[in-house]
Order: structure tokens, then C-alpha cells, then sequence
């Protein structure tokens, strides 16, 4: 196994950086949409298996969604990577070309490195969503249970967290494109509020 070519600098992730990835993680507004997504998909497929009297309300399928998102961060985030001595944090790309970082982006669900610097398959990860899915689905009403909503629910994860990496890959220019398309009345409001701001630190300094 050969070091990444990507970060060959970056220090080796300390317990208490695993710890903050997996909490930096849970924390996400990008993380909650994907548990949104999650939960209509397992309202979808229980609607194949359920009959509409019993089948169970968008907010209790919105929690189970939570519980196995919040497990596979802690198991996948911290607790596996640190007992395996993998490293959870993402790191850009070097690469120039969209797709070279894109395919970068979505490979990184698949390859991870040690804490010593060496690429490996991310072991972590999948072990800490399978994980959470055993939970999770442990967690439901037994009629509410299924192959295909497992497997449903393990493909829109992975297929989530490679969306969240792709976003951690082009938030600069996702940042910066924002920004570009501000609202120039709010751009005039917060250049209102800076100067202000100055103004009354110019006043506030006592005359010598």
C-alpha cells in the first residue's frame, strides 16, 4: 500500500479527530436532508408491504431514519476508524479536471487511508453502516420489515454520503457561485452593516 498522493502532509487523525468528524458529521444540515431522503424511501417501499391502515407516519419514519444515520456516523465516523486506525476525515482532491475530482469524490466512499498515510479499502465505513442498518431495522415494528427496504435503505445511504462528498469536493466553487448570485440588496444591507460597524469603532477610540 502506497501513501495518498492527495494529502501526504496531513497529521495523523488524534481519538478526539475522529470524535469531531462523526459530531461535525451528525451535526450537518446536509446529513438531515439525507435522512429526509431516506425517510421517503422507506415510506415508498412500505407501502409495498403494508397495508395503509397500519403503515406508520412520515415523522416516525423520519426518527427511524435518524436513529440508523446518527449510528452509521458514530460507528463509521468514530468508533470503527479508531479501533481499525483508519482516518475518517475527507481530504480535496488534487486533480484539475471535474471529472477526475468528482470520481475522486465518490471513490472515497470505497478508499480510505490508515492513520499511518496508506490507502486502504474503507472498512470503516461499511462496517459501520451495516451496522446501523441491523439497528435500525432491529429498531422497527417487525411488520414493517424487509429485504428490499434494507437494501433500499443501504443504497440511498451510500448514495447520500457520496452526494456529501461531492459536495465537501466543489463547496468552494459551490460557496463562491452563491455568493456570486446574492441578492444585491442584500449585499447593500450587509455593506451597510460593516460600515456601521467601522464607524463606531472609529468613534469608540479615545482621542490621544
Amino acid at each position: 500500500m502506497r501513501s495518498l498522493p492527495d494529502a501526504p502532509s496531513v497529521q495523523r487523525a488524534p481519538q478526539v479527530g475522529k470524535f469531531q468528524t462523526f459530531i461535525n458529521e451528525a451535526r450537518s444540515p446536509l446529513t438531515l436532508g439525507a435522512v429526509g431522503v431516506n425517510a421517503a424511501i422507506m415510506r415508498e417501499t412500505d407501502s409495498e408491504h403494508v397495508t395503509p391502515g397500519a403503515r406508520p407516519g412520515l415523522a416516525t419514519l423520519y426518527k427511524d431514519a435518524l436513529i440508523q444515520k446518527e449510528s452509521s456516523a458514530f460507528f463509521g465516523r468514530y468508533l470503527y476508524p479508531s479501533l481499525l486506525k483508519q482516518d475518517p476525515r475527507y481530504y480535496p482532491s488534487t486533480s484539475a479536471s471535474f471529472l477526475g475530482r468528482a470520481t475522486y469524490a465518490v471513490s472515497r466512499i470505497l478508499i480510505t487511508r490508515r492513520d499511518s498515510g496508506e490507502r486502504t479499502l474503507n472498512t470503516s465505513y461499511f462496517l459501520g453502516l451495516l451496522t446501523s442498518v441491523v439497528i435500525a431495522t432491529a429498531y422497527r415494528p417487525y411488520w414493517a420489515r424487509s429485504a428490499s427496504s434494507t437494501f433500499k435503505t443501504l443504497g440511498s445511504t451510500v448514495g447520500g454520503d457520496a452526494g456529501i462528498n461531492l459536495f465537501h469536493e466543489f463547496r468552494p466553487e459551490i460557496r463562491q457561485m452563491v455568493k456570486g448570485h446574492t441578492p444585491k440588496v442584500v449585499s447593500k444591507f450587509k455593506e451597510s452593516i460593516t460600515q456601521d460597524q467601522i464607524s463606531r469603532d472609529v468613534l469608540s477610540i479615545p482621542a490621544e
